[in-house]
């Protein structure tokens, strides 16, 4: 059951100033004062904080918005991958936003993490390893969306993450398969417990054996709803989740009549395939589905 109740701080919004690496661009005519506000980061500086109460407590997200909106617009949920967060999930959301018309961006910081501005989301992260894509927390995702739903009335929730992020997103999926109308995945790690399992054998500094309580969306993926849209993208050269993971369960969302496409990037690893063409057509091809309009970036 979603909770609704808000925690709010305001900040004060203005209008997208460009793309990520263009974002701290200030007007000479503003002076000293344009200077000063210029050396704060645009996702600091621009959209709100929104604090939910979830099942395990406050969890935070920063939520930013297209110049043009209408009255329902897309909702687009950002979750960020097992060793972030920094900035990482607010810079995207913005970016998300900028790019976009009649979407809202919301960047969550995932239970148990804290962030860059040494803010923590309630929850617990464990070890960061493929062990926290837990029934819990799945369920403090789900608080906030549903909590942003009734914030913004979109016309429909689009969840998006990157790696462990995808991992929680695709758990969400078949956990609530009627609160998320599409999902863009990319790099998943679709099986925490290979993934778990390589990690530990590959740093010898983590002791063996220790239990891993993540669901795996492998094993709620026939709750999938047949109406969800689904788009996923993995590098080839990807050696941190593998391209078999994403493979397998792209192909039990097939055979269970939902609508997904994965794109295997060559040369691509985890972390390059996020500035892949492959993830922005992914990107735009789900937010243009829903309702929403994205303009590429011009190269």
């Amino acid at each position: 059951m979603r909770l609704p109740l808000t925690i709010t701080k305001p900040l004060w919004t203005g209008a997208g100033v460009g793309l990520i690496g263009a974002l701290l661009i200030a007007s000479n005519a503003l002076g000293q004062t344009a200077n000063a506000v210029s050396s704060v980061p645009a996702w600091k500086r621009e959209g709100q904080v929104v604090w939910t109460h979830s099942p395990d407590g406050p969890v935070k997200s920063r939520v930013y918005s297209s110049a043009r909106l209408t009255d329902h617009p897309v909702l687009v949920v950002w979750l960020h991958g097992d060793l972030g967060p920094g900035s990482e999930s607010y810079e995207m959301a913005l970016h998300l936003a900028n790019l976009s018309e009649n979407v809202v961006a919301a960047g969550l910081l995932r239970p148990g993490y804290t962030d860059a501005e040494d803010d923590t989301s309630a929850g617990l992260k464990g070890r960061a390893i493929g062990d926290n894509y837990t029934a819990a927390v799945t369920d403090d995702v789900n608080a906030v969306i549903g909590d942003l739903e009734s914030r913004f009335h979109p016309r429909a929730v689009i969840v998006m993450g990157h790696s462990g992020g995808a991992g929680v997103a695709a758990n969400l999926l078949g956990r609530f398969p009627e609160d998320a109308d599409a999902a863009v995945l990319v790099a998943c790690s679709c099986d925490p417990e290979e993934f778990m399992s390589r990690f530990v054998h590959e740093h010898p500094n983590i002791p063996d054996g220790l239990p891993n309580p993540s669901l795996s969306p492998i094993d709620t993926v026939s709750r999938v709803s047949r109406k969800t849209l689904v788009r996923m993208v993995v590098g080839k050269e990807d050696t941190v989740v593998l391209v078999q993971p994403s493979e397998a369960y792209a192909a039990a969302l097939e055979r269970n009549g939902v609508d997904v496409r994965l794109v295997i990037v060559p040369g691509a690893d985890h972390v390059n395939v996020l500035r892949s063409d492959a993830t922005l057509q992914a990107i735009t091809e789900v937010i243009t589905a829903e309702g929403g309009k994205v303009d590429p970036p011009k190269k």
